[in-house]
């Protein structure tokens, strides 16, 4: 599944962010896994669009060109294009609405450390900038993290051991350097640490592709399929406020599952048991029957979770 990035760009006046754009899309075409990424840009925006935009795109990762000030409000637009301060915890409220999908916010913008430390209570990487920054470094920065995500990892090199949102900060920085050494230590990373041990997307897609998933190697029957869909319900699992603890737990991106998180809750149960049959997922199923075999110990369901587990451990 491609990485959707969304570019939000806001007061170009007098900033050379049609350059820093070209900059990012020139690094993914470079790249070379480039068909991991996908472009989505939103330009002058207001409070409004950047929440619809959002909402709309639901991106992996969200890049925001613009000013800042120094309390940390990003400068957005008013409905009559007037400067429009947008505070640190407004920014943080909003990214809270979209944690299931969004992995990493870059503010691209002088005096957004405060905005992305807020943010990064919710988003697992946030990059914002200390000081005022630059144009021609602000640029540099944005080429340098976009050609390391693009990066192959060598064969020898176990991809899950390797923190790939970390590793672009740190060209994103070298690459600054190389232009500026004055400007090096502006940007800053801000990591949620409840989420440090789950994996990073990107790592998992690049995982996926190096070690394909394993298969299932006794299908499960339509009795099988409609007993777990059954028993997720049952287990209040699929409930909106615990489905992102059931990811991790299962070991399954959460930001894999865009399409189907506002989902009801009966209604995600069996789109989540549907797309593990289809991508033959039989660790993460297993993990999932074992789960549901510790909520319903005992009871009546304990044996046909037993012959399930029997098919996916022949």
């Amino acid at each position: 599944m491609p990485q959707k990035v969304l570019i939000l760009t806001a007061i170009p006046h007098g900033l050379r962010l049609d350059k820093e754009i070209r900059e990012i899309e020139e690094a993914i075409r470079r790249a070379v896994r480039r068909d991991m990424f996908e472009i989505r840009m939103r330009t002058a925006v207001r409070p409004q669009d950047i929440r619809r935009a959002i909402a709309e795109e639901r991106p992996q990762i969200v890049h925001f060109c613009g000013h800042g000030l120094e309390d940390g409000s990003l400068v957005l637009e008013d409905d009559g294009g007037n400067n429009k301060p947008v505070p640190p915890e407004g920014l943080a409220q909003l990214f809270k609405l979209h944690a299931a999908y969004v992995n990493c916010v870059l503010l691209n913008a002088c005096h957004s450390a405060k905005s992305a430390k807020a943010i990064s209570q919710y988003i697992h990487y946030t990059i914002g900038m200390n000081q005022e920054i630059k144009d021609k470094p602000a640029i540099a920065f944005a080429q340098g993290f976009y050609d390391a995500l693009g990066y192959e990892t060598p064969d020898n090199i176990n991809p899950d051991n390797i923190d790939i949102f970390q590793r672009a900060f740190d060209e994103g920085l070298v690459a600054i350097q190389l232009e500026d050494l004055s400007q090096g230590e502006i940007p800053i990373l801000a990591k949620n640490n409840t989420l440090d041990k789950s994996p990073s997307p990107v790592n998992s897609q690049i995982n996926s592709q190096i070690n394909p998933p394993v298969e299932i190697k006794q299908e499960l029957n339509d009795s099988d399929i409609e007993t777990l869909r059954e028993l997720l319900q049952l287990s209040g699992r699929a409930a909106s406020e615990r489905r992102r603890a059931l990811c991790l737990e299962i070991g399954i991106n959460p930001g894999e599952l865009s399409s189907i998180w506002v989902l009801p809750e009966n209604d995600f149960a069996v789109e989540l048991i549907d797309l593990l049959q289809k991508r033959k997922l039989q660790t993460t199923t297993c993990k999932l029957c074992k789960k549901l075999e510790s909520d319903f110990k005992g009871g009546g369901y304990s044996s046909k979770l037993e012959a399930i587990l029997t098919k996916l451990n022949p």
